[in-house]
């Protein structure tokens, strides 16, 4: 008996103290779940260009946003081309801390206008997502923190909910499935609470311990060599000094090393600090998923390939980890899984809601029982 009341004393005082927090994680989660065909759908327009002649290769590209960079006083940061013919380039500026989209005509190499329709929108979510936005609004990443120790607990409440709803006769499936409409008050509401909590526990589970990998180098160090991922461009990159790449011999390499491959979307990534290789991330045109993500990581200075990570050759650890991002949002799985991560990511705020409905009721209760306590006593 102590022990259970231990349990739900910890279980109740996670809910009290950052249910808010995991609520607004929730809920900005499930909004982020259908970012990239809301913003395609509203874009449609501006994203798509005629097909006609040959596209602009990736160093006269480059070469565009680079012009472009120095008029707005950003750095490019990404150059992604789109494996189909009749899509724009995207190309992503940094300007501090701040990040604004621009799209090419890859055969014209005009700057469209319009295309990023949405995006300052879901820029915001994230950042309230990620770290509470106080990276826009201080620079600092004390949100991040704090999202990430919320993260931790959010395990603790699934662990510790587990525990206190696990029921007398585990046989009885009903128990652990099937809300008991017949009750009313704080019982209805628990079986409510309990019952969803049982369907979508291990998708929280899942969203928690996925979002730690982004949050904790050392979370993902510990998931990298249990895949067998060694850091090798990482370490050949130690001590080197950030400087501007070569386009043109870089993108030499990355013909050399792809060959005569049907290739889909192709990302460019420039680095911007010191010691970090330029990546190039690109679909094969029969890839599986979105997220069969090939990499190739180059060292700027001399445009070498430090590391060419094939996803048809990773083994099924690595293959997992490449496909972080999309398994914490529930499209590695399609659409069901998305759907369903949504959900689960919606019933955070409606746990918040059900667990203070539960926790002052209950209040209410104890001090009415306080009351006729104290008014025995002074009858006695």
């Amino acid at each position: 008996m102590a022990k259970s009341r231990f349990w739900f004393q910890a279980h109740w005082l996670i809910g009290i103290t950052v249910g808010v927090l995991l609520a607004l994680m929730g809920f900005t989660g499930a909004m982020m779940s259908f970012q990239d065909p809301i913003l395609a759908a509203l874009n449609a327009d501006a994203r798509t260009v005629e097909a006609k002649g040959d596209r602009l290769a990736m160093p006269a590209l480059y070469e565009r946003a680079q012009t472009e960079a120095q008029r707005m006083g950003a750095i490019v940061r990404t150059v992604t081309v789109p494996g189909a013919t009749d899509g724009a380039v995207r190309v992503l500026f940094l300007t501090g801390p701040s990040e604004t989209v621009r799209y090419l005509n890859p055969y014209t190499g005009d700057w469209l206008n319009g295309g990023a329709r949405g995006e300052k929108f879901f820029e915001i979510v994230e950042e309230v997502h990620r770290g509470l936005i106080t990276d826009r609004l201080a620079g600092e990443y004390v949100g991040r923190r704090v999202v990430d120790i919320a993260a931790i607990l959010l395990v603790a409440m699934v662990a510790t909910g587990l525990y206190l709803r696990w029921p007398r006769r585990t046989t009885n499936w009903r128990a652990w499935f099937v809300i008991d409409r017949k009750l009313r008050g704080r019982g209805f509401l628990y079986s409510m609470h309990a019952v969803i909590g049982t369907y979508v526990l291990p998708l929280l589970l899942l969203s928690a311990l996925t979002g730690l990998y982004f949050a904790y180098a050392w979370y993902g160090d510990i998931l990298k060599k249990l895949a067998g991922v060694p850091p090798v461009a990482e370490e050949q990159m130690k001590g080197k000094a950030l400087v501007a790449p070569d386009i043109e011999k870089v993108w030499v390499s990355f013909e050399q090393a792809t060959g005569s491959q049907a290739l889909g979307d192709v990302a460019v990534r420039f680095p911007k600090k010191d010691e970090e290789p330029l990546r190039i991330q690109y679909l094969l045109a029969d890839s599986p998923h979105a997220t069969a993500l090939n990499t190739i990581k180059i060292d700027p200075s001399d445009s070498q390939i430090l590391s060419h990570e094939k996803y048809a050759e990773k083994q099924t650890g690595a293959r997992l980890l490449a496909s972080m991002l999309s398994i914490h949002k529930g499209g590695y799985f399609g659409l069901v899984g998305t759907i369903a991560l949504m959900l689960s990511s919606l019933a955070l705020p409606l746990f918040m809601i059900t667990g203070w409905m539960m926790y002052l009721d209950r209040r209410k209760v104890e001090e009415r029982a306080r009351k006729r306590q104290a008014a025995s006593a002074a009858t006695a």
